[in-house]
């Protein structure tokens, strides 16, 4: 599982969650989510382990994909 939160445009934090990386992926590729790609990232976890990221929401698509994450992680 890949949980995002991030501050929207009024500065409230919020959480957005995909079951798997390939959701994620799929969800970045059909531009699925309402979540512009500047809003700042509060904390990026995968399988529940913090990943340290400090960025924008546009940019996490980029970082997972350098991290080598497992194809079959649902």
């Amino acid at each position: 599982m890949i949980e995002i939160m991030y501050l929207d445009a009024a500065n409230q934090e919020r959480t957005v969650s995909y079951p798997s990386y390939e959701e994620f992926k799929q969800s970045q590729q059909t531009n699925s989510t309402e979540i512009a790609d500047y809003y700042k990232i509060v904390k990026l976890t995968y399988k529940g382990q913090d990943l340290n990221y400090s960025g924008t929401y546009g940019d996490i698509f980029f970082y997972l994909q350098q991290q080598n994450l497992p194809q079959d992680d649902v």
